[in-house]
């Protein structure tokens, strides 16, 4: 018989917030930590609009790890030590060769190997140590050393959906009982190679994004991490651990549509959140709100759009749908953890945090209830949050009030 799984730590970092309460107030108040990129030079890009983390790396970490630790591993170390301090597994017997690390990537190191190859292309003096920790768990690796987690450890890259399969297959392992608890989520960081993609493939805004509105004009790249701590819900509350929500299932699905294009009316999302809802034994009745993938690129808001009508029926006009990316930006590899932390706050605290810069819902929208520009306050027993990806990886899980 398959454990229950219980959401007791969660860590969060992003643009609007450097830790997890700061940044779900910012998230509740509708603050946009969208604006003018100032990482690295941005002279060329058709847009500059990123959502930026502006933490000072000193403040946290020595000389040594500031050079063992790319700005994605950082990310991933801080949002690491919020989860585990908010569970208190380490105040309990638990071994740590049975807590797993289980984090989706996206571009990972991609900015230091770029300082690297610039050097190198110009004469310059090109340091080693800014290519040889560029592989993809280097951020799974540097989190379970930094804590001592000798469990298993693996590390996702399904592009956009990443982090969102990391925490499907986490609450897999710990469900099974393969895994006591695990340490689960993403992280990603900013670099010049994927908003130059995103740039080329003229899927970003020159202002900061506006998903579902009819004015639409792309997305704006972000980054950050979120990690949230997984362990067996009985044992959970048998210890006295505080219990965010049930993490009551997943499902992934691929489309095999289109490489940077999602399946145009809806099937495919559709299909994806009929699984999910079977693989966690939740009807689609059962469901108060969806914390959508929601890009702001005209193709994906429209389509994910349909496919909430197609699973929720007539219902899905009255579903309260959200996207914080309008706040966050789309933190490609750590969006689905991002979004993930977002949705079991909205569950345990009863408020869903808006979609900022709306004006007017596209027509082909409003098929679903946009949360516009102010948060609502309304309790949400039972949330869905969706993860679409480049390729066709599309994720959902679902999370439900724990009582």
């Amino acid at each position: 018989m398959k454990k229950r799984v219980a959401v007791t730590g969660m860590g969060l970092i992003c643009a609007v917030g450097l830790d997890r309460e700061s940044a779900w107030q910012a998230l509740c108040e509708g603050r946009c930590g969208i604006g003018e990129l100032t990482l690295f030079d941005g002279a060329g890009y058709r847009s500059r609009m990123v959502a930026e983390v502006h933490h000072d790396p000193a403040a946290h970490f020595g000389a040594r790890e500031r050079r063992r630790y790319a700005r994605a591993d950082q990310f991933a170390v801080l949002a690491a030590a919020e989860a585990l301090a908010d569970a208190g597994l380490f105040e309990t017997k638990i071994s740590r060769s049975s807590i797993g690390v289980l984090l989706g990537v996206g571009a990972n190191d991609l900015l230091r190997n770029e300082t690297y190859y610039s050097h190198a292309l110009a004469g310059k003096r090109a340091r080693p140590s800014e290519i040889l920790t560029y592989v993809n768990a280097a951020s799974v690796d540097s989190v379970a050393r930094h804590f001592g987690l000798t469990g298993l450890r693996a590390c996702m890259n399904s592009a956009c959906s990443s982090s969102t399969m990391a925490i499907g297959y986490a609450a897999d392992l710990v469900a099974s009982g393969q895994l006591e608890a695990a340490v689960c989520g993403g992280s990603d960081a900013l670099c010049r190679t994927a908003l130059s993609g995103f740039n080329a493939l003229r899927l970003v805004d020159v202002q900061p994004c506006r998903p579902f509105d009819v004015t639409r004009a792309g997305m704006s790249v972000g980054e950050g991490a979120a990690v949230l701590v997984l362990e067996d819900l009985e044992r959970a509350r048998a210890r006295g651990a505080h219990v965010y929500v049930e993490l009551a299932g997943y499902a992934a699905y691929c489309e095999a549509y289109h490489a940077t294009a999602p399946a145009p009316d809806g099937t495919a999302v559709a299909a994806l959140l009929d699984a999910a809802l079977a693989a966690s034994g939740v009807s689609a009745g059962d469901v108060d709100h969806v914390n959508a993938h929601g890009t702001g690129t005209l193709a994906n808001d429209k389509t994910e759009a349909q496919g909430i009508r197609r699973a929720f029926g007539a219902r899905a006009a009255q579903l309260p749908v959200t996207s914080i990316k309008s706040m966050v930006g789309h933190c490609l590899g750590a969006a689905g953890a991002v979004e993930a932390v977002a949705l079991a706050l909205t569950i345990e605290r009863g408020v869903i945090p808006p979609t900022i810069h709306h004006g007017q819902t596209d027509p082909e929208c409003q098929v679903v209830d946009i949360v516009a520009n102010q948060s609502r306050c309304q309790p949400v027993r039972c949330g869905i949050s969706t993860s679409l990806a480049f390729g066709g990886n599309d994720v959902a899980i679902v999370m439900r009030r724990a009582d």
